[in-house]
């Protein structure tokens, strides 16, 4: 299942109670005073008034794609604004330079940068955010401003770091303020849909994914009384490997091995074993990695992990 290709589709894989949060995050950064000569480079969430683009909207989706979803920190992030620029690489394939900011962190690319650098919201002063020369510094990481020379004059410069700085402190005011509505503990479906492993892992209530859990049960000889709810494997034709969580207990299996039990109450927390390359399931049980597994992601997929048996064990 594909990941959401727009702002719309990925705030419906969130709750209500952060959808709300959202509109008034929006609300509020909107009616933060942009200064002219920096607005060209200022997209914010569901903005249709852009003054130079007619795809501000798809600009800011991009910067969404490459800076948060590619790399994220955490699941749900509410983005809000993005100040930057594409740069083209030998390609001609566009890359998301600048910062975006979401109510819990800012991701900050600098020209050079492969990949965006998590800041967290409530630790980030807004004396960190200046302009040093010819770059725009969020505490140690520098976005390089000459790709920019064209449409941001030196002297304008500092003007991004003071309205970077007022959009920062708008965001936490609002989320400090908004007291969060009472919801239900989310399910395991709820925690993989809005993770960035969604069409990686295998659910229930998908038809196609329901005949692959079927066969993995079958296979694995899942107890009967068991549930699943979720699994993350891939099955080659020496079967079925990877993990399984039901509402008893996570399974996992390597090719050419026997399936391998730990009861949800007995699991703490999930690390990735670089040794073992796997998942550090308990201290007798390490799970195998399936080829959405990546460097990238590992340690992503191990908190992942541990929140959907957390959850599976309520």
């Amino acid at each position: 299942m594909p990941g959401p290709s727009n702002l719309t589709e990925y705030l419906q894989t969130l709750s209500p109670g952060r959808r709300e949060l959202f509109d008034r995050l929006i609300a509020e950064v909107s009616a933060v005073g942009t200064p002219e000569a920096i607005s060209r480079l200022v997209f914010r969430a569901g903005q249709t008034d852009h003054p130079d683009y007619a795809d501000a909207g798809a600009v800011f989706w991009k910067a969404v794609e490459q800076m948060y979803l590619r790399g994220a920190v955490s699941d749900g992030d509410l983005p809000v604004l993005f100040w930057g620029f594409h740069t083209l690489d030998l390609l001609g394939r566009r890359h998301s330079r600048g910062v975006l900011v979401t109510d819990r962190s800012l991701y900050v690319e600098g020209v050079d940068d492969l990949d965006a650098i998590p800041l967290s919201l409530a630790s980030l002063g807004t004396s960190e955010i200046r302009i040093e020369g010819t770059a725009l510094r969020v505490r140690d990481t520098p976005v390089d401003l000459a790709p920019t020379e064209r449409v941001l004059a030196p002297d304008d410069r500092p003007a991004v770091a003071r309205y970077l700085a007022a959009v920062i402190d708008t965001v936490r005011g609002t989320v400090a303020v908004t007291e969060p509505p009472v919801e239900a503990p989310a399910t395991v479906e709820e925690l993989v849909l809005a993770s960035r492993l969604s069409s990686d892992f295998s659910l229930p209530s998908r038809p196609k994914d329901a005949k692959h859990l079927a066969k993995l049960s079958a296979k694995w000889k899942l107890p009967a009384s068991d549930r699943p709810l979720a699994s993350l494997s891939s099955a080659t034709l020496a079967g079925v490997y990877g993990i399984a969580i039901t509402d008893a207990a996570l399974y996992s299996r390597d090719l050419m091995e026997d399936v391998n039990r730990t009861p949800l109450a007995d699991i703490t927390e999930i690390t990735w074993d670089a040794e073992a390359k796997g998942f550090r399931i308990a201290s007798d049980h390490r799970a195998p990695a399936v080829p959405a597994i990546t460097a990238d992601n590992r340690e992503y997929a191990a908190a992942l992990l541990t929140s959907l048996v957390r959850s599976a064990a309520r």
